[in-house]
C-alpha cells in the first residue's frame, strides 16, 4: 500500500470511528481490506481505495466495520463481573429500592457476550429484583456483529471461553454445531447500532456503564471527550467499568478509581457514595461461604482451576484420593493411622480405634482392612482371619493379622513382616477389633504384644538378599 493511500484510509477510519492506526499497522489494514476488495470483484487495494475516494458510502461503512475489533468472550477477565455482583448490584438494589429501575449500558458490546454475562448474573438475583425494571443496552458500530449478538448464537469455541459449564447447561440450548442462549436471557438485552463519536444524549441516563477495551484504540483527546460525555449520562452514584489496560488517570477528572479496586470508577462528585467492599474483598480472598456457594446470595461463582483448589476433607471413615490415609472421621497426612506406626516397619498397636483408612481408602469398621479390604478378611489375593492387615511381601500367622498374600490369623505369636524379611515377637490374644495398619506396618487387636522387629531383621533369606552387613 502506498503511503498516501494509508494516510487517506487511516484518517477516514479515525474520523468515522475514532480508531487510530499507526504506520506499523499497514499489514493489518491490508489484511482487513483485501477480502472486501475480492468480494466486490476489485483487482487490488488501489482500486478499492479509489472507490472510497470517490465517495462510495457503503464501501466506507464496510471498511470501518472490517477495521473494528470484535474480540469478546463471556465473563471476560472475571473481576469486573465479581465487582458487579458483590459491590455494584447490592448497592444499586439498596439505593434504587424506591424507584426499582436500573439501566446498564455496554458500549462496544461486540457479539453480545458482555451484556449476556450481566444478564445471567441479574437472573441469579431475580428474587431481590422482583418487580424491578432492569434494562441492558448493548451498542456497537458494526451492524454485522450486532446481528450476531441479537441471535445469541455461539460456536463451541466461543462458549468454552470464560463460560462456566453450569451456566452453559442452564442458559443455552444446542443447535446443531452451535449453542444459543435462552430466549429469556436474550430478551433482557436491547441492541443498537451506535458510534461513540456521536452525541450520547439520545441514549438517556445510565446507572452503570461498561466501556471496556474501547478507549485503548483512541487517541488522548478522543478518550477525554468520550469520558466527559459518559459522565454526563450518569447519576452521582453511578459506576463506570474500563478495561484492565485502561485508566482515567491523566485523561479525565470526571471519574476517580474505587479504592483498592482496579478497573471500576465512581464519578468525581460530592454525591458519590461510600460503598461496602467487604463482600468483594472476602470473595477475592476466598474467605466466605457465600463466595464458594454463590446460590445463597443469588450470585455466580467461578470455579478455580483444579491446581488452585484445596482438597476437601474426607467424610467420616473415608478419604478422597489423593488424600493420605486417615483415622475414622478425620483426614490425616500420610502415613499415620490410628494404633499403628508409620511405614516402613511397625510395632504392635496399643488399643485399636474403630476403622482406619489406608491407600486408596475405605470406610473403617472393626476389623476392616484397606487396599481394598473387607471386614474380617484380607484381599489381594486374600486370606481369612479374626482381623486382617497386610505386609509386603509375605508373613507368618499372628493375632488379628494376615500377611499378603495371606495366612489364617490365629491366637498366638505376633505378626512377622518382611520387607524384605522380618520376624515378630510374641503377642497376646487379639480379636481383630483394632484398626488395620497401612502397609506395611502391623497392629494387633485390642492390646498388641511385643512388636515386630524393625530393620535390620533377625531373620533373613540368604538365597535372595544375602547376609545383611548390619545384622547383629
Amino acid at each position: 500500500m502506498k503511503p498516501e493511500d494509508f494516510d487517506f484510509v487511516s484518517r477516514l477510519i479515525k474520523s468515522k470511528s475514532g480508531l487510530v492506526l499507526s504506520e506499523d499497522k499497514t499489514y493489518l489494514l491490508e489484511s482487513r481490506l483485501m477480502p472486501i476488495a475480492r468480494k466486490r470483484g476489485m483487482k487490488d487495494l488501489g482500486e478499492l481505495i479509489g472507490a472510497m475516494r470517490g465517495g462510495d458510502r457503503q464501501l466506507v461503512e464496510d471498511v470501518v466495520d472490517a477495521m473494528t475489533t470484535n474480540e469478546s468472550f463471556f465473563f471476560r477477565d472475571t473481576k469486573p463481573f465479581d465487582q458487579f455482583r458483590h459491590v455494584v448490584l447490592p448497592h444499586m438494589i439498596k439505593a434504587r429500592a424506591s424507584k426499582r429501575h436500573l439501566r446498564i449500558w455496554c458500549a462496544a458490546a461486540s457479539s453480545g457476550q458482555e451484556p449476556y454475562s450481566l444478564a445471567m448474573i441479574l437472573d441469579e438475583f431475580k428474587s431481590q429484583l422482583s418487580g424491578w425494571r432492569v434494562e441492558i443496552i448493548g451498542t456497537d458500530i458494526s451492524r454485522e456483529i450486532l446481528t450476531k449478538a441479537r441471535a445469541g448464537m455461539y460456536s463451541q469455541f466461543e462458549v468454552q471461553r470464560g463460560l462456566p459449564i453450569n451456566l452453559l447447561v442452564k442458559y443455552f440450548q444446542k443447535k446443531e454445531d452451535q449453542w444459543q442462549i435462552s430466549a429469556d436471557i436474550r430478551s433482557k438485552v436491547q441492541y443498537k447500532e451506535f458510534n461513540l463519536l456521536e452525541d450520547f444524549r439520545p441514549l438517556g441516563q445510565f446507572d452503570i456503564v461498561y466501556c471496556r477495551n474501547v478507549l485503548i484504540y483512541f487517541d488522548q483527546p478522543t478518550k477525554s471527550d468520550v469520558l466527559a460525555r459518559v459522565s454526563a449520562l450518569m447519576p452521582d452514584d453511578g459506576f463506570l467499568f474500563l478495561g484492565g489496560a485502561e485508566t482515567v488517570l491523566g485523561i479525565s477528572d470526571k471519574f476517580k478509581p474505587l479504592a483498592r479496586q482496579r478497573g471500576i470508577y465512581q464519578l468525581n462528585r460530592p454525591g458519590a457514595p461510600e460503598v461496602d467492599l467487604t463482600a468483594l474483598e472476602k470473595a477475592q480472598a476466598g474467605g466466605t461461604a457465600a463466595a464458594s456457594s454463590g446460590a445463597a446470595t443469588g450470585g455466580l461463582t467461578f470455579q478455580k482451576p483444579k491446581h488452585m483448589q484445596t482438597a476437601a476433607g474426607a467424610a467420616t471413615g473415608t478419604a478422597a484420593r489423593p488424600a493420605a490415609p486417615g483415622t475414622a472421621g478425620t483426614t490425616t497426612t500420610r502415613p499415620t493411622t490410628s494404633s499403628t506406626t508409620a511405614r516402613p516397619f511397625g510395632t504392635a498397636g496399643t488399643t485399636g480405634t474403630a476403622g482406619t483408612t489406608a491407600r486408596p481408602t475405605t470406610t473403617g469398621t472393626t476389623g476392616t482392612t484397606a487396599r481394598p479390604g473387607t471386614t474380617g478378611t484380607t484381599t489381594r489375593p486374600s486370606g481369612t482371619g479374626t482381623g486382617s492387615s497386610f505386609s509386603k511381601p509375605s508373613g507368618s500367622t499372628g493375632t488379628g493379622s494376615t500377611a499378603r498374600p495371606g495366612s489364617t490369623g490365629t491366637t498366638g505369636t505376633g505378626s512377622t513382616y518382611r520387607r524384605p524379611l522380618g520376624s515378630g515377637g510374641t503377642g497376646t490374644t487379639g480379636t481383630g477389633a483394632g484398626g488395620t495398619p497401612p502397609r506395611p506396618s502391623s497392629g494387633t487387636g485390642n492390646t498388641g504384644g511385643a512388636g515386630g522387629t524393625t530393620r535390620p531383621s533377625s531373620t533373613y533369606d540368604r538365597s535372595r538378599f544375602g547376609k545383611p552387613d548390619d545384622k547383629k
